[in-house]
């Protein structure tokens, strides 16, 4: 074994090698293909559109003793060290736990206390705190507030690293978290802390308690001097945990305008534009209230910005101009500006012409107003702490302990619910076609034709060449595909059940399975596969759910209900369907898990246990 190991590492360590000695049954190294380009795994930059090396593997097939030589692209591979797999385990047809094991991996990696320690230096000796490259010097001078799906277990950390140097804090949280993180105590405040809780924001909406939030919050950091330092915690869901409806509005204003537009496919940034206009805490409105003191903002990235500084929770310590222009463009594209909340459409109306009038009165306003931006920048640090490519990193990393060969394709998942679920199953299905070897390397219409589907909406000629090159090299080293994808969907909201966006993008993808694999037929052998999609959170969309798993075994249980799969989703009332289907067991359930860096979809094919094009 130890001859096997260390020409493992060799082959690790160059790019041509030989592998045909090797017995499959013995042993299998563990790549992790990253196919977005400018990432930076473990250390190295893969997926340069320069850098493309291959290499010969030598393998027996497995319906003959005969070799077959391939040429395989390492355009982004990253190879592991080498791992022992059991044959039976890879025989195994029911692979969901498998995914459910992948994602619940990938969502301990992005821990809020772990993200915390790595930024925040604090050296109790000269009482000097180091927050990347600033310095702050401290004498019981530090306020907290925070607001979002992750900062309770982020204000812990906080208040650890400090200790007494810590004076006072507030922090909006969902209702029920600290119940539901009570058996965590690192997630946890100590029963000494000195921060107060406010619980609320129930189902994901504003109401009265998130709302005695945002105003205690904002009496807190108006009383602030210029010898205070504030910490800031944000991530995802920090603007419905905070709402601040400017003077002329209510909270029913921002309820009814939030719940309109998610009801109505807006992407999150197109919703933080809206509340960044029209609530007086967001864009950088908590940074100036809290002037003259220094701000120091750590945040938990949940959107898919390469800079999200501005619109994680609406960017409460990141100034940013007014643009009501914008704002009326997004409720006409959305056909919602007559429905939108009367005193809403009628402040970004007159915000409208007051700028218009502004604009055309003198030029130089726009550069007294970049001053007035710089003026509240100034004395203020915001630091990312983590994102969704930690978690699929960590992913990855799980996938192939398990014994995959997993891809990472992109961390920027965007579009409808069900047509992402429709989209990667048809992906799957494209991966089982290039498993068949004389089906993707000999002139294949059908191949053709759903290469073209894929592309044209919207999955990369790019990410298609290097799947397939990482479905032959899986064939060549005896490995199931394990896909990893981060991002975040919308939800068209046109009828009255109950569900979510993950919810919805598994039903979906349920019901393309069934017209891919039972409908029609494939044209090769059928393997088994999975997909995965949960909300980082926990909650997915109303549910407390995280999400849903399906597989072709899900499908044969909807049939035997007699359920209407599309009648559900037409009907928006995903849950409905899989609380029903299995005693609900397709479910995901993870309670709220303390932090928030978007969705995750899990995409399992395994290799064909058999051929249906005989090798001549």
């Amino acid at each position: 074994m130890s001859s096997l190991i260390k020409c493992a590492k060799v082959a690790v360590a160059t790019t041509k090698f030989n592998r045909s000695h090797l017995s499959r049954s013995i042993f299998t190294l563990k790549p992790f293909v990253w196919l977005e380009s400018n990432v930076n795994v473990l250390g190295t930059s893969h997926c340069k559109n320069n850098w493309r090396d291959t290499v010969n593997v030598q393998t027996s097939n497995l319906t003959g003793n005969h070799l077959h030589t391939r040429q395989i692209s390492l355009s982004a591979v990253h190879m592991y060290e080498a791992a022992l797999r059991p044959e039976q385990q890879r025989l195994q047809s029911d692979v969901k736990p498998d995914a459910v094991d992948i994602f619940k991996t990938a969502i301990r990696a992005v821990c809020p206390r772990a993200m915390i320690e790595n930024v925040l230096k604090y050296n109790s000796v000269t009482r000097v705190l180091k927050v990347k490259d600033k310095i702050y010097p401290l004498n019981k001078n530090v306020h907290l507030v925070g607001f979002g799906k992750a900062v309770l277990g982020m204000a812990r950390a906080v208040e650890d690293i400090l200790g007494g140097q810590l004076v006072d804090g507030i922090i909006s949280i969902p209702l029920g978290m600290q119940k539901e993180m009570s058996n965590y105590s690192e997630m946890c405040l100590a029963s000494n802390s000195k921060i107060t809780v406010f619980e609320g924001a129930a189902n994901n909406e504003v109401d009265e308690n998130s709302f005695a939030a945002a105003k205690a919050i904002q009496q807190l950091v108006s009383n602030l001097s210029e010898t205070d330092l504030l910490i800031v915690l944000l991530s995802g869901g920090g603007s419905t945990l905070c709402p601040s409806p400017h003077p002329s509005m209510t909270l029913s204003d921002i309820y009814e305008m939030n719940r309109l537009l998610s009801r109505n496919g807006a992407t999150m940034k197109e919703i933080n534009t809206i509340r960044k206009n029209i609530e007086v805490l967001k864009g950088g409105g908590l940074a100036l209230a809290a002037k003259p003191a220094k701000v120091v903002s750590l945040i938990l990235s949940s959107v898919i910005e390469e800079d999200p500084v501005d619109l994680i929770a609406s960017g409460p310590t990141y100034p940013t101009q007014p643009t009501p222009h914008h704002c009326i463009e997004i409720l006409v594209r959305l056909g919602i500006k007559d429905k939108a909340p009367e005193r809403v459409r009628k402040f970004l109306e007159k915000e409208v012409k007051q700028l218009d009038l502004v604009q055309a009165k003198a030029a130089h306003k726009s550069t007294q107003k970049k001053a007035q931006q710089d003026m509240i920048l100034d004395g203020v640090q915001n630091v990312i702490v983590g994102d969704n490519s930690i978690a699929c990193k960590a992913a990855a990393s799980r996938a192939a302990e398990l014994g995959y060969l997993p891809l990472v394709v992109t961390t920027e998942l965007t579009g409808v619910a069900r047509d992402v679920g429709a989209l990667y199953t048809k992906l799957a299905k494209f991966v089982m076609i290039c498993y068949d070897r004389k089906a993707s390397s000999e002139p294949n219409s059908e191949l053709t034709s759903l290469e073209l589907q894929l592309v044209g909406k919207g999955i990369k000629k790019k990410w298609i060449n290097d799947i397939a090159n990482a479905v032959d090299m899986a064939h060549n080293m005896n490995k199931d595909i394990c896909i990893i994808i981060g991002g975040e969907t919308v939800v068209q909201v046109n009828g009255s059940g109950v569900g979510g966006r993950c919810l919805e993008t598994a039903l979906s993808a349920a019901i393309q399975m069934d017209e891919e694999f039972r409908v029609n037929k494939l044209n090769v052998a059928e393997p088994h596969m999975c997909l995965l999609c949960a909300d980082s959170d926990g909650h997915d969309g109303v549910t407390q759910m995280a999400g849903a798993v399906v597989d072709q075994d899900f499908l044969a249980e909807v049939e035997r209900s007699s359920l209407d799969m599309k009648a559900h989703l037409n009907n928006n009332d995903s849950f409905t369907l899989f609380n029903k289907i299995n005693n609900g067991s397709n479910l995901i359930n993870t309670n709220l898990t303390g932090t928030n860096i978007m969705n995750l979809l899990v995409i399992i094919v395994q290799k064909p246990r058999e051929v249906k094009y005989q090798y001549i």
